[in-house]
């Protein structure tokens, strides 16, 4: 039954997300080695806004027959979204641990986190518009 699911969902999405969440766990295992005991929650917690926004949302839509493959309008602004919020993350941790800051990582992170919210309620408009 696995194997058969396994075969027919997108995997493309999965093994993205999948690299990513690799990626910023790779990079936080690198500088950690590296930090001389210096650590930022935003830093070492970075690969969680691809792991839980990004491949388990990828992972239900290609697991649950029922959920509908996003619009390409969905998908990029979702994708951004995330993106930028990642990219915050980082950033923000980056800069705890320099001691500094910027005034412009929190309104990349709102404006992250805006766009995936824009994006999910079109994909549940989307997919409300189809069931009625």
């Amino acid at each position: 039954m696995i194997l058969f699911i396994l075969e027919h969902i997108n995997k493309k999405r999965l093994i993205i997300y999948g690299a990513i969440t690799l990626f910023c766990l790779v990079l936080f295992i690198v500088y950690s080695i590296f930090s001389h005991g210096v650590y930022s929650n935003y830093m070492t917690f970075l690969f969680a806004w691809p792991l839980l926004l990004g491949f388990v949302p990828a992972l239900l839509i290609a697991l649950i027959p029922a959920l509908c493959e996003p619009s390409h309008l969905t998908k990029a602004l979702y994708h951004a979204g995330l993106a930028s919020a990642t990219v915050s993350s980082l950033l923000r941790g980056i800069f705890e641990i320099a001691g500094t800051s910027s005034p412009l990582q929190m309104p990349l992170m709102y404006f992250g986190i805006g766009m995936m919210i824009v994006g999910a309620i079109t994909y549940i408009y989307s997919n409300l518009r189809l069931t009625l």
